[in-house]
């Protein structure tokens, strides 16, 4: 009973910092989109 516990709560523990890294990749790659996105706007701006 004491292993599944701990295996329960370790199980518990590893979702969480999945989940938190999960979140900070995605911002990540949210903010690098819309910087591409950027970056591109200003390529395609006609020259004066």
């Amino acid at each position: 009973m004491i292993t599944s516990a701990t295996g329960l709560i370790i199980g518990i523990l590893a979702f969480l910092g999945y989940s938190f890294l999960n979140t900070m990749i995605d911002k990540t790659v949210n903010k690098m989109e819309a910087a591409s996105a950027e970056f591109v706007d200003i390529l395609q701006e006609p020259t004066k």
